[in-house]
């Protein structure tokens, strides 16, 4: 805190945190809450604390009445002045920052009167998610929690002086918009001087940013907050902040570069610091997931083509399917060991995912035991294994289904489940991916349509132009987009593509997902209009702070790194929000609420 300018004027001399022997003799004035009063008969004590530390206060010189003390409740404020002195030998605490020295008091004043809380923030005995979002301004007390908001403060600067750093301008873009295809369903804002009509609050800016490319800003960045009605977990809340960013007349290698930037700033990584690239095709392979740990090396193995012909039925069924797929995964006995009962408890690892089960067997000693053993004769095992990084005894584990997305979610979920159980996670590293050729669609075969993977507005491949305007939907969803993610410790951190500039392009994208012309226009015709005008070949990207911020903290929720969070189900317990408007609200809105 030295290199931070002080300004005059303050009640406080110094902060709870700052005092030091070298202090020893000077006058000081704290300021803070009451974190602990010991009364020792002759002696009294107070543990005072704010934002940067705790400092111990004496009383041995008060010349007030030491009775008054008593009054002064856990977390009311007070003021303190007195003399910095040295702690005897016997009651110094190396492990406080303050812990050589003390202010003998002279004049003690009482600010704010704490009535009983409802927890200590300090306090030994952790209080309940719900009564801390509850008293969201007692938890925030805490040091954990301001240490995180302080972390989040100082990503901030980082990722703006990044930026900065490489010429780019920041601008703000509207609150109150319209409907942004970011996938989920939008927060609408009813409008008082247009009765009937409402507005979006933006899941993104992404049509807004790609006008300002098209306006010749070149170079914008924005930390931004960003609305989506979705369902809640861990690492998501209803709003959230992103670092959005989009440039001009860049390459793939530009977006790539940009990317290590930004993150070797943010995380503090050497110069020499590179993010690994890998296509989509290949992690799902290797994963079974597009954002997956990499700080452990357990691999996965697509093997659908070694039991076409297998007597496993349950197996063959799958490779005979056209959207099957079989997976394995070997651990070797040097990773870790399951005992049976564990072994058995895998179906339960994978049933969320839409797994029916887990197939597995043994090589021990190079001999094949257990599970579905007499199906695997030595030809298929010498298959298996020549496709294995791993080799020699250990366990082998098979996920499979007619739909090979659950199929990759299954095998991500146990590899996940193997990296915990055997410690092979190494929770001090930070391991970044570039994720790159993503597929432009989904592709849903029951219904034989199209649904954008990242938004409506990302440029398919060159290569893959030809297939683009193809009829047939089926074999359009191989198309590849120049997409891609930002990945670290399986979480995506960002993500972004390369845009369409071109009206033709656009148009078809639009028609390939179910839009009629009318749509298109109602809904993006000013985008449309704009894209007539000359529009450079560009291309973004957006970070999520919450989740750098969440990688940063090492916390695996992302309420823990925002001031005011909301419960999983979008509530504010706080606030009570959201709440019912009033009569008054809804007739000056033109608006009826349905009971």
């Amino acid at each position: 805190m030295s290199s931070i300018k002080k300004l005059s004027g303050s009640m406080r001399t110094h902060h709870c945190g700052e005092l030091r022997e070298s202090d020893i003799g000077k006058t000081v004035t704290l300021c803070g809450w009451v974190n602990k009063y010991r009364n020792l008969g002759s002696l009294h004590f107070i543990d005072l604390r704010d934002k940067y530390g705790v400092t111990q206060l004496g009383f041995e010189q008060f010349k007030g009445d030491i009775n008054e003390l008593k009054k002064f409740s856990l977390e009311s404020v007070i003021l303190a002045t007195g003399k910095v002195t040295a702690r005897p030998d016997s009651a110094q605490n190396k492990n406080m920052d303050t812990g050589m020295v003390e202010v003998q008091v002279e004049e003690v004043r009482l600010l704010s009167y704490a009535e009983e809380v409802p927890f200590l923030p300090h306090g030994m005995v952790p209080a309940t998610e719900d009564l801390r979002l509850r008293y969201r301004y007692l938890d925030l007390r805490s040091k954990k929690l301001q240490d995180i908001l302080t972390l989040r403060s100082d990503t901030t600067r980082k990722a703006r002086m990044a930026l900065y750093n490489l010429g780019f301008t920041e601008v703000e873009t509207p609150i109150l918009y319209k409907t942004t295809p970011e996938g989920a369903r939008d927060y609408v804002v009813p409008s008082r001087v247009h009765p009937g009509k409402v507005y979006a609050l933006p899941q993104s800016p992404q049509t807004l940013k790609q006008l300002l490319m098209i306006a010749n800003t070149d170079k914008y960045f924005q930390i931004c907050r960003c609305f989506r009605d979705e369902d809640l977990r861990a690492d998501r809340q209803p709003e959230f902040t992103q670092i959005d960013i989009e440039v001009s007349f860049p390459t793939l290698e530009y977006m790539k570069n940009l990317a290590t930037e930004v993150v070797r700033n943010i995380f503090n990584m050497p110069e020499s610091f590179e993010m690994k690239a890998i296509t989509y095709d290949e992690v799902m392979r290797d994963y079974g997931s597009d954002k997956p740990d990499v700080r452990f090396a357990l691999k996965q193995m697509i093997v659908t083509d070694l039991f076409k012909t297998s007597s496993f039925a349950t197996f063959s069924e799958v490779a005979a399917s056209q959207y099957g797929m079989v997976k394995a995964m070997f651990v070797p006995t040097s990773m870790g060991t399951l005992a049976r009962k564990d072994i058995d408890g895998l179906v339960e690892i994978v049933k969320p995912y839409g797994g029916k089960g887990v197939a597995w067997f043994k090589v021990e000693n190079g001999a094949v035991t257990g599970g579905i053993s007499k199906f695997i004769d030595a030809n298929l095992l010498n298959a298996l294994s020549e496709r294995s990084v791993e080799k020699g005894d250990g366990l082998w584990v098979f996920t499979a289904d007619k739909n090979e997305n659950i199929a990759h979610d299954c095998a991500d979920a146990l590899r996940r489940h193997f990296g915990k159980t055997f410690n092979l996670i190494n929770n001090e590293e930070y391991a970044f991916l570039w994720v790159y050729d993503f597929p432009l669609f989904d592709y849903d075969a029951e219904t034989n349509s199209l649904h954008a993977k990242h938004h409506p507005f990302t440029r398919p491949k060159d290569e893959d132009m030809e297939l683009y305007y193809s009829s047939d939907k089926s074999k359009i969803k191989d198309v590849k987009a120049y997409a891609y993610d930002i990945v670290c410790n399986g979480y995506e951190l960002g993500g972004g593509s390369m845009r369409i500039f071109d009206n033709k392009q656009q148009s078809r994208m639009f028609e390939l997902l179910g839009f009629t012309p009318e749509d298109a226009q109602h809904q993006f015709g000013f985008f449309i209009e704009a894209l007539k005008y000359g529009t450079p070949p560009h291309a973004g990207m957006a970070f999520g702070m919450d989740r750098l911020v969440m990688q940063l903290a090492r916390t695996d929720s992302i309420r823990d790194v925002i001031a005011f969070p909301k419960t999983a189900s979008a509530t504010d317990l706080m606030a009570s929000a959201p709440s019912k408007p009033s009569d008054a609200q809804t007739k000056e809105l033109g608006f009826k609420w349905l009971e």
